[in-house]
This record gives C-alpha cells, structure tokens and sequence, in this order.
C-alpha cells in the first residue's frame, strides 16, 4: 500500500514537472507573438492566460487542490460548481485529443481520381510590406514543389487584400510562384476572399468558369487541413490536402485558433 502511494506522489511530480515546463514555454511563445503584434488577438491572449494558470498550478499545486476540497465539502451548490468545472475541463481535453487526432488523419489526403487534373487551390494568408509571411512562403514553397512534379496541374492563389497589406494576397502568392519559375499560364488569382470559406468558394467559381476541373488539391498549413476540408465537404469540392509546415515557434498561438475555427465551423 505504502509503495503504491510512493508511486502515485513520484508519478505526481514528473507530471507537473512536465506541465510547469510546457506551460512556461509556451507562455514565452504566446507571449512573444503578443508583443510583436501579430499575436494580438483573443485566441493568443486566452492561450497565454491558459498556460498562466496551468503554470501557476504546477507551482501551489497542493494548496491550490487543497482549497478546491474545502469548497466542495462547504454545501452542494460549491460542490456542483466545482464538478461542472471538472468536467469542462475533461471535456475540453477530450475535443482537443479528437480535434488533433482527425487533423493527423487528414494530413496530405490524396485527391481523387478523376478524368482531369486536380486544381491546385493555394490559400492566402497574412502579406507584410509585399512580401509573403512566413507562415505563407511555407505554403508557397509547398504550392511550387507540387507544380512542379505534376506539370498538368492548373493553380488558383486565392486570398484578398487586408487594410494592413499592400498588395493582395493572391497577387503575392503569384508573383512568388512566376519568379520561382511556374508558367504565368497555369495561375489564376482569385483576391477578393476574407476568409477560408470565401478561398474555396470563389475558387470553386473560378475552376467552373474556365474549366479547369471538377477536384482540388488544397495547400495550406498542416493545422488547417481538416478544417479546410470540411468546408469543401460543405460547398461540394471534392478536394485532396497538402500541408504546409509550421516554424514550431509560431505553431502553439495557430493550433489553438484552428481548434476555436472548428468550433466555429461546427456550429455555424
């Protein structure tokens, strides 16, 4: 019995060792992003307060659960509150095991077969001073080897021009593509989308007016895939995945908005 205990509280201390060190990590990226300014949004904030609390509970662990018992022992409204945040918890770690298990699942899905090449579909993101982000010269490096092994392949940048950008997106993502030496020919620019819905969707207007073809492969980043795919499934596009990677820097603040964008998608 004894040694049984001895190895729950030995278990205990690697665990919140492992957590106090991702917590701290991770409130330095959150936090790095928020002062450059491009982290300046709900979802990056609510991250760094979320490793905030993780962080501090590893440091007044005992004291912390400590205070929850009392609460709970004090009448059964307390305890009912202290339960509910229980499980909100249990629940938002089993959505986020689901949510990146299917992201896994659909990395790099093959389109399918059809009688046609399928369109290569890049989707725009964030344009500084007329040069590509780092987040969308991965997806163009991405966009560019896939043309280039498969020459048949048609292309549309999509993605329109924000207040803080000076060209649009699409025109960046196609200016980058002829200088790496992709046939003007093949590109087509779709520059009035706002979002990942409207990418698809004018892009999906535009294969069906110059007859392109009847499937899509999507290039976008790996955490983007599947809610990509979704809003194809939605707007009928049959459609393969590519996935562009991530500096693993700027990968925490884009996973936690893409786990509220397939809320969002869910339920709107």
């Amino acid at each position: 019995m004894k040694d049984n205990k001895e190895k729950i509280i030995s278990i205990s201390r690697i665990l919140r060792a492992v957590f106090f060190v991702l917590s701290a990590g991770l409130m330095i990226l959150f936090l790095s992003e928020i002062i450059k300014g491009y982290g300046r949004n709900i979802i990056t904030i609510s991250g760094f307060l979320l490793c905030l609390m993780v962080f501090t509970y590893t440091i007044f662990f005992h004291l912390i659960n400590s205070w929850i018992v009392r609460i709970r022992n004090r009448n059964k409204p307390a305890r009912c509150a202290v339960n509910v945040v229980i499980t909100t918890v249990i629940l938002g770690l089993a959505y986020v095991i689901t949510a990146t298990s299917l992201m896994i699942a659909y990395a790099n899905r093959k389109a399918p077969l059809s009688d046609r090449p399928p369109v290569v579909v890049v989707l725009g993101c964030y344009v500084a001073d007329g040069q590509p982000s780092t987040l969308l010269s991965e997806r163009i490096m991405t966009a560019y080897e896939y043309l280039s092994e498969h020459p048949e392949c048609p292309c549309i940048v999509s993605g329109g021009q924000g207040d803080d950008e000076s060209i649009s997106e699409a025109e960046c993502m196609y200016r980058e593509l002829v200088n790496m030496g992709i046939s003007s020919d093949r590109i087509y620019k779709e520059d009035r989308s706002t979002s990942t819905r409207e990418n698809l969707d004018f892009s999906k207007e535009i294969m069906e007016r110059e007859n392109l073809g009847d499937t899509a492969v999507i290039v976008t980043n790996a955490w983007h895939e599947l809610r990509a795919s979704m809003i194809a499934s939605d707007l009928d596009l049959p459609c393969g995945l590519e996935g562009a990677s991530t500096p693993p820097w700027r990968l925490p603040s884009n996973y936690l908005r893409e786990l509220a964008g397939i809320i969002y998608q869910l339920v709107f």
